[in-house]
């Protein structure tokens, strides 16, 4: 008989993680005998391969080793990944909250799973099946980081990547939360902005009579922002918060960030036009 043994550190069940593989290798012939043992905080399956009477074939035997290989490359890409990532995020960003940290880890192993998935299969299990051809036990979090350093390193990659945008999408909220609270506690100066976009980088502002909002009006309500290097995306939005529409209308826009930022600021005073006589002639203006 062949005897291999898995074991953890993590907290997730194992025997559970593994019952449905255990159940179809069953169906299709391979008798197992699978015992669990606990010492202290870690875990262990023992997976023996009971052989038929007539005796064990080297094939069969290849086929007990190939199927633990299968199962503990899934192991390592799924529960023990996420566990690592949990306790990354616990010891270094321990600010975050459990629901943050449970979202990151999920999105890191979306983002591998969709980016080069199945090579990174491939090498996790050449990676394993080398192991297991030469040993009977492996501890799977030991595996991952000693074995697994490449892998390892993209993980970590991928972590900061993501806590380097859910920060900046937090920052983004206060933001937009701080804009919407101005918005919110100024009388408006103006009932209706209507404002035309006719390029990535211009726009142009027509109050409700549909009459340009000149220069030197914008100026004098803004204050003198032209040594500022504000970007035009700044400007617009500095005349909007200051101007405080009661309607906003955007013609012909797309859903570029400075269009997400109104909708987001200014909410549900913003409506979209894109077929009017003023979208037709953004070109004259």
């Amino acid at each position: 008989m062949s005897t291999i043994q898995i074991g953890t550190g993590s907290h997730f069940d194992l025997r559970s993680n593994l019952e449905p593989e255990i159940s179809r290798w069953e169906k299709e012939g391979l008798t197992l005998q699978v015992e669990e043992e606990k010492m202290g905080k870690f875990k262990f399956l023992n997976f023996t391969f009971v052989p038929p009477e007539k005796g064990t074939s080297k094939r069969e035997e290849d086929t007990f080793r190939q199927n633990l290989t299968l199962v503990v490359t899934n192991l390592l890409l799924g529960e023990v990944s996420q566990n690592l990532l949990r306790r990354m995020i616990r010891i270094d960003h321990p600010y975050l909250s459990p629901a943050e940290a449970e979202i990151l880890s999920q999105k890191v192993l979306s983002s591998l799973t969709s980016t080069g998935e199945k090579k990174r299969i491939e090498r996790v299990q050449k990676e394993v099946g080398a192991f297991l051809s030469e040993n009977n036990a492996i501890f799977l979090e030991g595996f991952f980081r000693f074995r697994l350093k490449d892998y390892f390193s993209e993980l970590k990659e991928n972590l900061e990547e993501a806590i380097d945008q859910l920060l900046a999408d937090k920052e983004y909220q206060e933001f937009i939360k701080l804009l919407r609270y101005f918005v919110e506690i100024q009388e408006p100066k103006i009932l209706e902005v209507h404002v035309l976009f006719y390029s990535k980088e211009k726009f142009r502002l027509l109050d409700e009579e549909e009459k340009p909002l000149e220069q030197e009006y914008l100026l004098k309500v803004l204050g003198d922002l032209k040594d500022e290097g504000l970007k035009y995306e700044d400007l617009l939005l500095s005349a909007l918060i200051t101007l405080s529409p009661q309607r906003i209308i955007l013609h012909h826009s797309d859903k570029t960030n400075i269009v997400n930022t109104i909708l987001n600021v200014f909410t549900g005073r913003v409506t979209f036009c894109r077929d009017c006589e003023l979208c037709r002639n953004t070109e004259e203006f």
